[in-house]
């Protein structure tokens, strides 16, 4: 009886939440999901089409040069955040005067509203006026001011620069946490046996600090697969769609050609990678945690 009881009283106080991910999460996506499968257009009923926009987005060019940026602008990003996280992490774990003041200046970019940073971007990166191009001209970089946003390649590399900067402090904290709980002994029996900077690093604080950098990576992984705002606001997905990513070939599609039903079915092309990524940071913590 006491079992059966203990159950009921279980499921009771989980009530609240399963009514909340049904209502929320469950009916939206289920919705979202037929939607797919109609030629929806806004202001116009839907018609069930099966499986015609996702055969249709297989053979758009367009959709396919999307998918490629994502996975540029992804991978491109995620490296960088990873190595120059490392980098903060490692000098901020340091004693070096005013730590405490550098902790707080380098995590400003994660804390900063997105449109605050990325309208100071946009005059870092200006053609005219631009900070960037002042400073590069001045050190006799560059002869010439240079279109950062003007071109495809650079501004492909401009977006990604934003999203490296923005997102370096994240993993830098998680980084710093993760060599935090390495003893300091260990490092001096190292350093009396003789063992370099780079040995040390290679033989101890990367193995030490393995699990919080892959999970952190594969976190921001995941929010850099979603990013939209930072090409929205810089870019617009052009030139020549150039930065254009699946997030905003999603809106353009769904919001200014009014195309819900297309636009839905990129949304849930996007989604098995992410459920993998998901599915792979549950279980690890779960494995951690045991």
């Amino acid at each position: 009886m006491r079992t059966k009881y203990d159950n009921k009283l279980a499921y009771l106080l989980m009530s609240p939440v399963l009514v909340y991910l049904l209502a929320v999460m469950v009916l939206p996506f289920g919705w979202a999901l037929y939607l797919s499968f109609t030629n929806k257009v806004v202001g116009m009923p839907a018609v069930f089409t099966g499986l015609s926009n996702y055969a249709e987005l297989v053979r758009d060019s367009l959709f396919w040069k999307a998918t490629w940026n994502t996975i540029l602008f992804t991978a491109a990003a995620v490296f960088f955040k990873t190595v120059f996280g490392m980098v903060m992490g490692l000098v901020l774990n340091e004693k070096i005067v005013f730590r405490n003041l550098f902790r707080v200046l380098l995590f400003l970019p994660w804390t900063i509203p997105t449109i605050v940073s990325v309208f100071t971007w946009q005059w870092i990166y200006s053609d005219v006026g631009g900070v960037l191009n002042f400073l590069l001209l001045k050190l006799h970089v560059i002869d010439r001011p240079l279109g950062w946003l003007a071109t495809p390649d650079l501004a492909m590399f401009s977006v990604i620069l934003v999203n490296v900067w923005r997102g370096i402090p994240f993993m830098g904290i998680a980084i710093l946490a993760g060599l935090q709980t390495i003893s300091k002994d260990i490092y001096e029996a190292a350093m009396l046996d003789g063992a370099g900077a780079i040995k040390r690093f290679i033989h101890m604080t990367l193995p030490s600090v393995k699990e919080v950098t892959i999970m952190a990576a594969v976190m921001t992984t995941i929010w850099t697969l979603n990013d939209f705002e930072i090409i929205w606001l810089l870019t617009r997905g052009g030139p020549s769609n150039g930065t254009q990513v699946l997030s905003t070939l999603s809106y353009t599609i769904g919001f200014l050609n009014m195309s819900l039903g297309k636009a839905i079915a990129i949304a849930i092309m996007t989604m098995p990678p992410l459920i993998l990524l998901i599915n792979y940071v549950t279980k690890r913590s779960l494995t951690s945690g045991d």
